[in-house]
Parts: C-alpha cells; structure tokens; sequence
C-alpha cells in the first residue's frame, strides 16, 4: 500500500463488509487511533502497548497506514462498550480479519485483534 488515500479506501471497504457481519449480533464497527502523535506512540510504547517506540521504529498508525477496528455493542445494562470480538463472536471476527487480508492488509496480531495495517 503506498498512500494513506489508499489505506482509506480500504478501510472503508472493511467497514462495509464488517458492518451487516455485526449488526445481527448487536455489535458495530468503530474506527479508532487512525492517527497517532509522536507524543502518543512514545507513551503506547512505555506503556508496553506497542513495540513500536515511534522513532527508530515508527507505527503505521503515524503514518496514516493503520487503525484500530473496535467493536461496539451494549453490555447487560445497556450501555455501549467496547467487545472483545475474539471472545464474543470469535467466528465471525476471524471472517471480518481473513477479508483484511484479501483486500491486501496484513493479519491480525494475537495480542491487537482491533489493529488493521496495510501492508
């Protein structure tokens, strides 16, 4: 992928194709962290949430190659909260990632299902 007008294009892409794979289950597609300041990706990185420090290795989502796909549904209360795809609708999250990757994204990281980078 070699610019962020295309990595959007593909973004919307999987948004569509995520959107009616959720919306039976009560769930949605929410797009997240499209971009990250330095200051950001430094404090990700301290933090141990990304092995990306920002500067002798820069995070796709500095470079408007990458963003975080949450998935929104209600918990018992009815509030809105962020889901755990992998553990709620594991099959279909697995589905909505194989579709990432034949659109020309890379695969999902074990430990950051909501991450989608181009490659």
């Amino acid at each position: 992928m070699s610019n962020r007008r295309d990595f959007t294009i593909m973004l919307g892409n999987q948004i569509l194709y995520m959107a009616p794979l959720l919306e039976p289950l009560g769930m949605a597609p929410q797009i997240d962290w499209v971009m990250r300041s330095l200051y950001d990706q430094q404090q990700m990185f301290l933090k141990g949430l990304s092995k990306c420090d920002g500067i002798s290795k820069v995070s796709g989502h500095q470079t408007g190659k990458a963003a975080d796909i949450l998935v929104i549904g209600r918990n018992p209360a009815g509030n809105l909260v962020i889901i755990d795809p992998m553990k709620v609708c594991p099959e279909v999250w697995k589905q909505c990632r194989r579709h990432w990757v034949e659109i020309g994204g890379e695969p999902m990281i074990e430990w950051d299902a909501f991450h989608h980078e181009c490659k």
